[in-house]
């Protein structure tokens, strides 16, 4: 029992850190858990203007546009970033985002108040490069991924629960539905802001040069490291084909989840937000922490095939809850638990080291960093325009779980490609761990 406690209270007492990274880590934490409050009810925004905003089909595609746009930017942004201090790449982007949010309170037009959306995600996304920089050089090799990891554990609880009491005061105030949607988003931007003037207060140490180029000088220059970079750096070129399959696969078919719930296993909407939302993130609540604290020892190629194994194990078991169910009901339901299940163990982590920490695995420390994940986030960009037409094309090819079972498949495939990757690393000196690949540069000075 004794040992069973300890567990207990490790798990929510959080990570022992250095003494010299715990100022950071206390205003990261704050910024985190603001911005993922604002997060859950922002996730609300197309059902605000379905509902309440009687909004046509066609508008809702515009987050989703306008997110991808700000991927594609955050190709030349990385470079720009890369000689230039880091903080204010993150800082006006997020002033911008809440900007766009309280925004929202006075256009409610739907098209307007989705474009609004949109244009918020956009700066948004565009400043995870430099939050990645930031992190990465205020956190050791050897604590940046449980650091991060519990940061994240405890921001998908509270983006959970944001989004529940968000759906519950649309739906409990109905009859007033503008005033409702008005108070929600300004309340969303209030968050915002103060989750990135909390970010602000972090000290960043950083080398950076002392006459950067002019932003016009700046394109030229971005364009050309991006291609030295996939030119030269062969290791990182198989990140990239694996993280393609990977995010192409998982954007085929997740779109079509919730009608896959209702109309094929006729679950109802308690339900199918159940298995949706619910389950998946209190999985990632429970998990992602520890996911952390192990990207710290191992390889990150390992801990890419272990997730990858879970992501892709759930579209192929939702795939077949509907023969299962036609044998009785609760095995039908128990195949999309199992389902949920993998992916919500594995959410976590794989946020963790695609937007945070696994390009640390492949860029030098230093400008390198937004460089590289510069380049992973305008090929994330990439998929999500491309895989949700394949995934459409799929459907009208055979039923709902055509594209999961094609999207599992490149997902388990991306898992052995990683695996693939891992066994082949585990020859070479220097790279066992992100710490032993950082630990072959000049060490970078660190914030307090």
């Amino acid at each position: 029992m004794t040992g069973a406690w300890a567990r207990v209270v490790a798990f929510f007492a959080g990570p022992e850190l250095p003494k010299d990274v715990r100022r950071t880590y206390r205003y990261h934490f704050g910024h985190v858990l603001f911005d993922a409050a604002a997060a859950g009810i922002l996730a609300n925004g197309p059902l605000m203007a379905t509902k309440g905003l009687a909004t046509e089909d066609w508008p809702l595609s515009l987050p989703i546009v306008l997110s991808s746009i700000g991927q594609f930017l955050v190709l030349y942004l990385g470079g720009v970033m890369a000689t230039r201090r880091k903080m204010p790449f993150v800082v006006v982007p997020g002033i911008a985002f809440a900007v766009c949010s309280i925004a929202m309170t006075f256009v409610l037009h739907p098209v307007g108040f989705l474009a609004l959306l949109g244009l918020g995600a956009m700066f948004e996304v565009s400043a995870r490069p430099a939050v990645a920089a930031v992190v990465r050089a205020n956190y050791p090799a050897t604590h940046r991924g449980r650091a991060v990891g519990e940061l994240r554990k405890w921001s998908s609880v509270i983006f959970l629960a944001t989004t529940l009491l968000s759906a519950h005061l649309l739906a409990r105030f109905a009859d007033s539905p503008i005033l409702v949607i008005r108070i929600q988003v300004a309340v969303a931007g209030v968050l915002s802001l103060t989750s990135y003037l909390l970010f602000r207060r972090i000290r960043v140490r950083e080398q950076v040069e002392t006459e950067p180029p002019t932003f016009a000088a700046e394109a030229h220059r971005s364009v050309r490291e991006t291609a030295r970079i996939v030119r030269v750096d062969a290791r990182f070129r198989h990140y990239l084909y694996g993280g393609f399959a990977y995010a192409f696969g998982a954007l085929l078919y997740v779109a079509y989840i919730p009608a896959f719930l209702v109309k094929d296993l006729a679950l109802g909407y308690v339900g199918a937000a159940m298995f949706t939302h619910i389950v998946p993130s209190v999985l990632a609540f429970l998990t992602t922490g520890a996911w952390g604290r192990w990207f710290d020892r191992t390889n990150p190629w390992r801990a890419w095939a272990w997730i990858r194994t879970g992501w892709g194990l759930d579209p192929l078991l939702l795939s077949v809850a509907p023969l299962a169910a036609a044998v009785a009901p609760w095995a039908g339901v128990a195949t999309v638990a199992a389902g949920r299940i993998a992916r919500g163990s594995v959410m976590g982590g794989s946020w963790v080291l695609w937007w945070q920490i696994g390009v640390n695995h492949f860029a030098p420390p230093g400008g390198d960093t937004t460089r590289y994940l510069g380049i992973l986030v305008f090929m994330n960009g990439l998929t999500r325009l491309v895989a949700p037409l394949a995934g459409a094309w799929l459907l009208t090819q055979g039923s709902r779980t055509t594209p999961m079972i094609v999207g599992g498949v490149l997902v388990l495939g991306s898992a052995l490609h990683a695996a693939w990757n891992a066994r082949r690393e585990r020859r070479e000196p220097g790279l066992a761990t992100m710490a032993e690949f950082e630990a072959q540069f000049e060490s970078v000075p660190r914030a307090r």
